[in-house]
């Protein structure tokens, strides 16, 4: 068996059913999805040690850095976020403190980190500049539309503005060589443009849909037998304190 045979049947293939099973995992697909998605996203991992001669094992190369990096980070910006001011799904106290580590853990393994199992290390210094340009970029351009368009909690923009500021602190702490010139400027626009251009996509099906969507139609008003029982549940309230209705 040739290695494009050997990579397409441990690689390409395992990596086209881990993206398929974890979209019907997501619908509520069948529960083989539940066996197959893990498995084929382990041979995709291990795809370095199933097929070192293939070229495409430099894309699995940089995904292994990129989960060591992103996991931190993930799970930081996870716990930051459910320990607001939102009761549903809050953690403990603890969360966001633990959160801002694992964010630094995450920006110090960015800026001082090159992984040596990426055979290519132009290849990680490229990436981690397109992801810190775009990040800047990103966030810049959500921050604007927030302030602009979402007056009543602009208070909470505030972490887009500090995503923005963050990105180039980091680039430039850990310096980009020869990866900065026009090849990465159009990497960097074009993720950007291209993430706008889905976001906006986004924004359209569902206008689209909600604007076919017929109008609701008229409640029947309120009974007399209605009215009676919410006038009894009103006074049982104000009488024992918001007991269990019957």
């Amino acid at each position: 068996m040739g290695p494009t045979l050997t990579a397409a049947l441990l690689l390409w293939l395992p990596a086209l059913l881990t993206v398929f099973g974890t979209f019907n995992l997501l619908g509520r697909g069948g529960p083989i999805w539940k066996v197959v998605t893990p498995l084929c996203g382990v041979l995709v991992l291990l795809a370095p040690l199933t097929v070192p001669d293939s070229n495409s094992t430099q894309a699995v190369e940089l995904l292994w850095g990129v989960l060591l990096i992103g996991a931190p980070l993930v799970f930081g910006l996870a716990l930051v976020v459910f320990s607001g001011d939102v009761p549903v799904g809050q953690v403990p106290v603890w969360g966001r403190p633990v959160g801002l580590v694992g964010i630094a853990a995450a920006c110090w393994l960015i800026v001082t980190w090159t992984p040596n199992f990426v055979a290519d290390v132009t290849l990680w210094d490229r990436f981690v500049l397109v992801l810190l340009g775009a990040c800047s970029s990103l966030c810049a351009s959500m921050y604007v539309l927030h302030r602009l368009f979402i007056q009543r909690r602009r208070s909470r923009s505030w972490p887009m503005l500090a995503g923005a500021l963050l990105a180039p602190v980091l680039l430039s702490l850990r310096g980009v060589g020869g990866e900065a010139g026009p090849p990465a400027v159009a990497e960097i626009a074009g993720l950007s443009v291209g993430a706008g251009f889905a976001l906006l996509l986004s924004v359209l099906v569902i206008w689209f849909y909600e604007r076919n969507l017929p109008e609701p139609e008229a409640l029947p008003p309120p009974s007399q037998d209605d009215l009676e029982r919410a006038a009894a549940i009103v006074a049982r309230r104000t009488q024992k304190g918001g007991e269990l209705d019957g």
